[in-house]
């Protein structure tokens, strides 16, 4: 397996901040991360992808190049924003964007209107801790809150303006579609829509949960996408690459929407749909996604070590499917898109 150094300028930021080049190359710890050598996978001994790819700023920047800005993302539920006016905010990957109910009941998307919560550039602090809980509340570096829900008749309040400035109208659009149980997202021009998706949550109103789980989001989508220990057989498992998972059993189940808040965290947006909303199911259900994320803190922490990467650990068939999907969009992404002039992506 071959490896490189990295390009001068990729490995020597200036002034603070780590410029958007992807078109410069992607390079980290010594690896050529565009290598298809990097994502190759002994038959004999699957492994994980080396430890880079679960602690590195650069490959965080890969992945927002062809995972997060290139193709349909689940951002939220139909839940979230259910009268008009009322807006949903998302960072995907190193962009802040926003999905907002229309008066017809239809959702539109749209690039925040305060890309940097006030800064010139976006600190390299930003874009190498965790989120921050900005005051400027549009900061894509920001942690999203909650939806906000409109004024009378519709009317937008004074906590959306960061999001929607004057003139939303005006804002860079982002497609959006409502699809089963959850609303999806895309940032580049999409030519084609998202694959339909089964609603698993049904029709009545679902009860959210939030789970903040120290491990990296693509440890937390292969825990999920496994059977759990408590070896439920009834369950039915669905994951949609990058980051949802449908877990359903008899007209009742959850939708888990995965959000990187931190190269070694993943925040989990939960919507449970139970009989009725009684709480012993809804424990049942939560119960059922704290066995599959077992360990996986632990997993990270012994990754996130200097040593961490001196030995790759075995692959199962789940780590392996999240690999290859990954592996899949960055070998077959157009450099030249991922050039292209998105939103807050150029200094």
């Amino acid at each position: 397996m071959t490896q490189t150094s990295a390009p001068a300028a990729l490995s020597l930021p200036s002034a603070g901040y780590v410029a958007d080049r992807p078109d410069l190359g992607h390079a980290a710890e010594g690896w050529d991360l565009a290598d298809p050598a990097f994502y190759a996978v002994d038959p004999d001994t699957p492994c994980l992808l080396p430890a880079l790819a679960y602690r590195s700023l650069a490959f965080a920047d890969l992945e927002d190049d062809a995972v997060w800005t290139r193709g349909w993302i689940a951002v939220g539920f139909p839940a979230d924003i259910p009268g008009p006016g009322d807006l949903l905010p998302f960072s995907a990957g190193h962009h802040g964007i926003h999905v907002q109910r229309e008066p017809d009941g239809t959702v539109v998307g749209r690039f925040n209107k305060a890309q940097h919560g006030g800064c010139r550039a976006v600190p390299l602090q930003c874009r190498t801790g965790t989120q921050t809980r900005c005051s400027f509340t549009a900061c894509g570096y920001s942690r999203d809150g909650d939806s906000l829900q409109a004024g009378p008749d519709g009317q937008p309040t004074p906590a959306m303006h960061q999001y929607l400035g004057l003139r939303p109208e005006r804002l860079l659009p982002v497609a959006v579609a409502e699809a089963g149980p959850v609303i999806l997202a895309r940032l580049d021009p999409a030519p084609d829509g998202p694959e339909p998706l089964p609603a698993v949550l049904g029709d009545a109103t679902p009860t959210f949960h939030r789970i903040e789980i120290d491990a990296n989001w693509k440890l937390v989508l292969a825990s999920l996408a496994r059977c759990g220990p408590t070896g439920a057989p009834s369950i039915a498992v669905e994951t949609h690459f990058p980051n949802l998972v449908l877990l359903s059993e008899t007209g009742q189940g959850c939708a888990i929407i995965l959000q990187p808040t931190a190269l070694a965290r993943t925040l989990c947006r939960i919507a449970i749909m139970t009989d009725g909303g009684k709480p012993a199911a809804t424990e049942r259900w939560l119960g059922e996604i704290d066995s599959r994320l077992a360990g996986v803190a632990a997993f990270q922490e012994g990754l996130s070590r200097p040593d961490g990467g001196l030995v790759r650990p075995p692959a199962d068939a789940a780590a392996l499917w999240v690999q290859g999907e990954l592996a899949t969009r960055i070998l077959s992404r157009s450099v030249a898109a991922a050039a292209g002039p998105l939103y807050a992506t150029r200094l």
